[in-house]
């Protein structure tokens, strides 16, 4: 295996994106890497997608799929900031490119350089009144009211993405890469990529219906941004959220979608009750409970900002050093009356006949399905072909190979004792059981699945358990892997670098991790080693949830050593679970995990 010359990981200060010199690194996002950039004495700021557009030919569909996968998130971001950026709120688009090759490789854009930090640090810093925090929640508001009027949906907005200059006091939104815009490109199936405990109500719901298993897309609209700027300011208030993202994933959805929030002057009593009631209309469970526009939202809170001259908005808006007020009767009494008027409301929604859509809305929607249609036929006339030609190029000899694979899967079955036990296991058919756990069985299937792509129950066979090979053994035995604290902390993938409470998407198939300082000190494996192996995500369980399986058969040490190993993600034993946005053929993971080294494959 080969490891790229070139790569944003590898970027180091003074090295050089065209005529910008990287100062320094600024963390990485979900598609990208940001750095400090210097030219001409100014500062800016260079973004750069962490994956390259693959070196096929332009005109495949494979190319197509890949680039909208690969740069299509930060191909919408600069989109987004080219159209508004004159407006107050948004970086500044500088220069758009692709390095090290001008016309193929990494995209980046360039944007000025917004000094301090995001909207938490800077909160935990100055500790602002709530007349310094109505400032900030009006100006992020007008800036989204200026996305909305231009049909812009940020659809992932959250605090991390708001970023305060300690100059002004004055908030900038950064990290648009989520956002739908007006004749833009569909990068998703189902939802929007996003943090859990911020979606939506309606998000929850749509995840219920379980359509996105089809390919159906969740259809956002301007109130779904608003309930996350509501989530926003109860933060802000409150330096929590509405609901626990600790939560299981299970009693995490149920909250969303039932418990009513705890009103923030009840929770700090520093909290002007005006901007308490502002933010639970915007967390309100239905959409059309909310305020309907960004602007309706800037009207109130220009109402509420009135007060800012009184003593109580003077004092700074934190938690008393005991913690949370505990709920009083009154509170209590008012939720459980909010909680009723809530389904009142439900249930009346649910008698009313579905609204008609407007000319304008139906001619839209015409438009954007004749779009997605000509280009599913598309795709399908192109798949069609290359199955065509694939199968030419097997011949006539295919069906006989075929028939001689199905009889020897037979003798298989035939040859392999049935335990006298009865018809239907609490596991299923004995029959399946036994076949799929015939080593020779599974390892035919595979070889058809892969070699065909026929006789495949999933889109991946489960790799077989067996012994490490005796070379990685010794490898791993003269390193003393096996050692002391032996599992390693571990980027699960290269191009998706990022905080270990961040998310990445994975495909099934190679994959390649990095090494990076975890909690123990006696780490066997340096920091910045990288690990070559192969990604499972189909089919697979842990204690009967989905799960996925990841295997690492190299490791490149960073002085160019490169030696075979036996390591296995996450457990190993089982696997690590997947998350519930998870979908087919893309799951979602945390960024980084661990890394096991074992003398035998799970």
């Amino acid at each position: 295996m080969t490891t790229e010359t070139f790569h944003p990981d590898h970027l180091k200060p003074g090295d050089m994106v065209g005529t910008w010199r990287i100062v320094e690194s600024l963390g990485s996002g979900t598609f990208g890497h940001a750095f400090k950039a210097e030219r001409d004495g100014a500062f800016f700021t260079l973004k750069m997608a962490v994956r390259p557009a693959p070196e096929l030919p332009q005109e495949t569909s494979e190319k197509t799929l890949e680039e909208r996968q690969v740069d299509g998130r930060m191909y919408h971001e600069a989109a987004i900031l080219m159209a508004n950026t004159s407006h107050p709120g948004l970086p500044h688009l500088r220069e758009v490119g692709r390095w090290p090759h001008s016309t193929k490789d990494y995209f980046y854009f360039v944007t000025d350089f917004v000094p301090g930090g995001p909207f938490h640090a800077w909160r935990a810093q100055v500790r602002p009144t709530a007349a310094q925090l109505v400032d900030v929640f009006i100006e992020v508001v007008r800036a989204v009211a200026r996305l909305h009027r231009r049909g812009v949906l940020i659809r992932d907005f959250k605090s991390e993405h708001v970023i305060i200059n300690p100059e002004d006091n004055k908030p900038v939104l950064v990290d648009l890469g989520s956002a739908w815009l007006p004749g833009g490109s569909t990068l998703t199936v189902g939802l929007a990529p996003g943090t859990p405990h911020a979606l939506p109500p309606e998000c929850i719901a749509f995840i219920r219906q379980g359509a996105w298993r089809e390919g159906a897309r969740f259809n956002a609209d301007a109130t779904g941004d608003l309930y996350q700027v509501g989530v926003f300011m109860y933060e802000a208030l409150t330096d929590g959220w509405p609901f626990n993202p600790r939560l299981t994933k299970d009693e995490l959805l149920v909250a969303i979608e039932t418990v009513v929030p705890r009103a923030p002057h009840h929770i700090n009593p520093e909290v002007p009750e005006s901007l308490s009631r502002i933010t639970l209309k915007l967390l309100e469970k239905r959409p059309e409970d909310r305020y309907p526009s960004a602007e309706a939202l800037l009207q109130a809170l220009w109402e509420a900002a009135k007060e800012r001259s009184t003593p109580a908005w003077k004092v700074p808006v934190e938690l008393p050093p005991e913690g949370p007020a505990p709920a009083t009767l009154e509170e209590l009494e008012e939720r459980r009356l909010q909680k009723r008027e809530a389904e009142r409301r439900a249930q009346e929604a649910q008698k009313e006949p579905p609204e008609e859509l407007s000319r304008e809305q139906a001619v839209e929607q015409l438009s954007f399905l004749t779009r997605e249609i000509h280009g599913q036929l598309q795709l399908a006339d192109e798949e069609a072909a290359r199955r065509k030609r694939r199968w030419r190029r097997i011949g006539g000899g295919a069906g006989a190979l075929l028939l001689g694979l199905v009889l020897f899967v037979a003798w298989q079955v035939w040859r392999t004792p049935v335990p006298a036990s009865p018809a239907v296991s609490e596991k299923g058919n004995p029959f399946v059981s036994t076949v799929r756990n015939s080593r020779p069985v599974r390892a035919t299937i595979a070889w058809l699945c892969t070699t065909f792509s026929v006789g495949c129950a999933a889109p991946q066979v489960r790799p077989m358990s067996e012994a490490c090979p005796q070379e990685a053994l010794r490898s791993m035995d003269e390193r003393r892997l096996f050692s002391g604290a032996h599992s390693v902390a571990v980027v699960i993938d290269i191009n998706q670098p990022g905080w270990a409470s961040q998310q990445g998407v994975y495909r099934p198939g190679p994959i390649v991790s990095k090494v990076v300082k975890g909690v123990f000190d006696s780490n066997p494996l340096p920091e910045g080693t990288l690990l070559y192996g192969q990604l499972w995500t189909e089919g697979l369980t842990k204690e009967g949830e989905p799960a996925v399986m990841g295997r690492y058969t190299e490791v490149l040490l960073p002085d160019g050593v490169r030696f075979p190993v036996c390591f296995v993600l996450a457990d190993p034993h089982t696997g690590l679970f997947k998350t519930f946005e998870s979908k087919p053929g893309e799951v979602i993971l945390p960024r980084e995990s661990s890394a096991f080294p074992v003398r035998y494959w799970p």
